[in-house]
Order: structure tokens, then sequence, then C-alpha cells
């Protein structure tokens, strides 16, 4: 295998994605750590540009750099705080992708859709998105108002989930939605003071889960466009529940309605 000297242009660049300016300059992000390239690796829906590793860090990092390079995607070394001036994070792993950004004309893919109006954490939006493909729901739409997805934090925090998802990103969030509608897909609003529970929430084949903030809810003009509101029932003793864990939730409800669906008679298949 070989590997390269990283130079001080290719720095620079990587330092660039930390910022959403350099990222979508370049139309590319970055994949930090061990768990995160391994998922990379096992994407169809994402490839690495170039990867870099720590000189002299641990063999599990050098084995996925040896597995890049079998697919022909340049592999760099640093050593010491060169390599670590790469990262934000005070202790980061031994091995960092670029990745590029995906096709913004890609078509979603099932017949469930994520949408996130106003998520503005990172670690809620990265723990959607995990959950999300874990429960076979991997179209997530980030509109105005929320966190970047592509940002490290978020990429961390879905675990490299986000390289089995069809992310994207919503500079309007009405036309979208509406277009959503056009398609036949119902948007379905969680917001606290809904009259609609979950458990008795039946969701249609081509549904859109629209998820807000936990400090705000739906904005307005989201919520105008729901065709049903529903929310989760629990103690009265919280204004509402973290909406990371409410998108688990509803998801769960959603793959347990799939899962029981009855066979279709002719295709033998249980709709998606």
């Amino acid at each position: 295998m070989d590997v390269l000297q990283l130079s001080d242009r290719l720095r620079k660049h990587i330092r660039s994605l930390h910022e959403r300016q350099g990222r979508d300059q370049h139309q590319e992000f970055l994949a930090e750590g061990v768990i995160v390239c391994r998922e990379l690796l096992r994407s169809r829906l994402y490839h690495a540009l170039f990867v870099v590793v720590r000189r002299g860090g641990n063999e599990e990092a050098w084995r996925l750099a040896r597995e890049f390079a079998q697919r022909n995607v340049p592999i760099y070394a640093a050593e010491g705080c060169r390599f670590e001036s790469l990262f934000e994070v005070q202790t980061p792993q031994d091995i960092l992708a670029v990745v590029s950004y995906p096709e913004r004309s890609a078509p979603l893919s099932g017949q469930r859709v994520v949408v996130l109006d106003g998520v503005s954490d990172p670690g809620n939006l990265g723990t959607i998105i995990r959950t999300a493909v874990w429960f076979d729901c991997p179209d997530v739409v980030v509109l105005p108002g929320s966190a970047d997805p592509f940002q490290p934090k978020v990429v961390r925090a879905s675990a490299g989930a986000i390289f089995h998802a069809v992310v994207r990103r919503v500079e309007a969030a009405e036309p979208f939605l509406r277009q959503l509608r056009a398609q036949g897909y119902r948007l379905l609003g969680a917001q606290p003071d809904a009259l609609n529970e979950l458990p008795a929430l039946k969701i249609p084949q081509r549904a859109a889960l629209v998820f807000g903030s936990e400090a705000h809810g739906l904005s307005t003009a989201v919520r105008a466009q729901c065709d049903q509101l529903f929310r989760i029932p629990g103690s009265s003793a919280l204004d509402s529940l973290n909406v990371a864990v409410a998108a688990a939730l509803t998801l769960y409800h959603c793959w347990l309605q799939r899962a029981h669906a009855p066979v279709h008679p002719r295709s033998g298949r249980r709709p998606r």
C-alpha cells in the first residue's frame, strides 16, 4: 500500500471542512474515527476521496486504510500534533476520511420519510439519522433551522449511519412539503398538544414523519402543511419529550405496523 505524506495544502483543506462554508464550497465532509470509517466502507451511497491515518496509529485504523487503498482511495499519513490538528475533538481516533456530498438529485428511496424542522442539536440529529436507518427508513430531510447534517458532530453522533441514509438539506420548507404531498405522501407531525395519540395512529403506506425542535415544536408554516398531528402519551410532569426519543418511538411504531402488515397476495411482499 502506497502511503503519501500529508501536505500543508491538504491539511488546510481538511480544516476548512469543519465549517459549513468550506463543506458547501468543496461539496465534501469529514468521517472521523474507526466506527464511522468502517460504515463508510460498507456504504453504497457515499465514497471516500482520500484517507488520513495517524503514523504509528492502531492496527484497526491501518486495516481500514488498507481496505480503502484496495478501492483506489489515496492514503496519507501524519504524525502527532500534525495529525491531531485535523480534528476539533481533544482525543481523536487514528483515522479520518474526506467524503463527497451525496447527489442532490437523488430520489427518495422508500415509502417513509423523516422530516426535521428546526432540530438544531447535532447530537439529536445524528441520533435520529441512526435510528431512522435502524428502522429501515433511510430518507431524512433536513429543513431550515436544523443543524447541518454533514458537520462532524452529526456524523459522529450517527455512528456512521449517515452513510446508509439518503440525507438532503432543503432550503425552503413549504415548497418541498407541498411537493411531498403532491407525490402522495401524507404528512404526520409530532406535536405535544395534538389530540391524536401515537398508539392509535395508522401510518399510511406513503408517510412523511415530521419532527420539530424541543423548544418550539413544529414551526407554524410546517404545522399548517401537516395532514395530521399526533402526540406521544406519557407523564404530564414534563412539557415535552426529547426529539430523538420521540422520533425513535414513532419509527418503532411504524416498523411494527409494517412488520404486521398483510402480505400482498400477488407479490408475496409486505408494503415498504
